[in-house]
């Protein structure tokens, strides 16, 4: 026989072994049955809560800005301003884990009035703090020894919760949102007549929102600061922070029993 007809029939009884197994029932090789599970029901809702929760944490944002013709000197003028305030601040009981500086910069000013935007006439620079108090702390007294101390721009304050009451109240909130999920679910299947049979998927990722209140100083008067001269303390008074929970939860619902009587 040659070697083409070898090949001929080596290629067909493998095909026909192929079809063979092919046509062999699934069952009879491994024994068991394929089993398809259909989809159970299921109802979604959306628990929620929320809560009123004082701030225990207050963050001040101060500034010092000033111009120079010349860029060292305008950092120079900006540092001796910003030891000075800082000092006062220590004194008045802040530490250094109070006071973090949160910018620095030097910016170039350009000839813009004479539309020679190459010459550089001036340089202006910022250094920016950050006070982390207690919100029971005396802040109305940080500020006003930080503005009769050399700082001219007040930015913006910021009563906020401190990442333990926040965590320690998130799961209590967390808690009640998926009973008021259930309560929902509950409602529904009386009146569609139907039972809650578990739950099927909790979606947590809808996490906790929180949004600090902020008091903002637009254009705080330096230059009537400096003068340092007597007038009445700045009055701040915190507000409450709302934290909110949403909680999406999918429950199983099977048939009541009172259908089937």
């Amino acid at each position: 026989m040659s070697y083409e007809k070898k090949l001929s029939v080596i290629l067909t009884i493998f095909v026909m072994l192929t079809i063979s197994m092919v046509s062999i029932n699934p069952s009879s090789v491994s024994g068991q049955n394929i089993v398809i599970q259909e989809e159970k029901p299921s109802i979604s809702t959306v628990g929620s809560a929320e809560k009123e929760i004082p701030s225990d944490e207050s963050r001040i944002s101060l500034a010092v800005e000033n111009t120079n013709a010349n860029a060292n000197t305008a950092r120079k003028n900006n540092a001796d301003k910003m030891n000075t305030m800082i000092d006062v601040l220590k004194q008045a009981g802040l530490t250094d884990d109070n006071i973090t500086t949160s910018n620095f910069q030097i910016t170039p000013n350009y000839d813009y009035e004479n539309s020679n935007y190459d010459r550089i006439v001036s340089y202006t620079a910022l250094n920016k703090i950050e006070l982390k108090t207690s919100a029971n702390a005396n802040i109305s007294q940080f500020i006003d020894l930080a503005v009769n101390n050399g700082a001219n721009r007040v930015e913006n304050i910021d009563f906020v919760i401190s990442k333990e009451t926040l965590d320690k109240n998130s799961l209590e909130l967390l808690k009640e949102a998926f009973r008021d999920a259930k309560q929902k679910a509950q409602l529904l299947a009386i009146e569609g007549n139907f039972t809650i049979a578990g739950v099927k998927k909790i979606d947590i990722s809808s996490g906790v929102g929180y949004s600090p209140p902020s008091y903002f100083y637009d254009n705080y008067a330096g230059d009537a600061a400096a003068e340092k001269t007597p007038s009445p303390s700045t009055q701040i008074i915190p507000q409450k922070n709302k934290i909110t929970v949403t909680l999406p939860v999918i429950f199983y619902i099977g048939e009541n029993d009172n259908n089937n009587r």
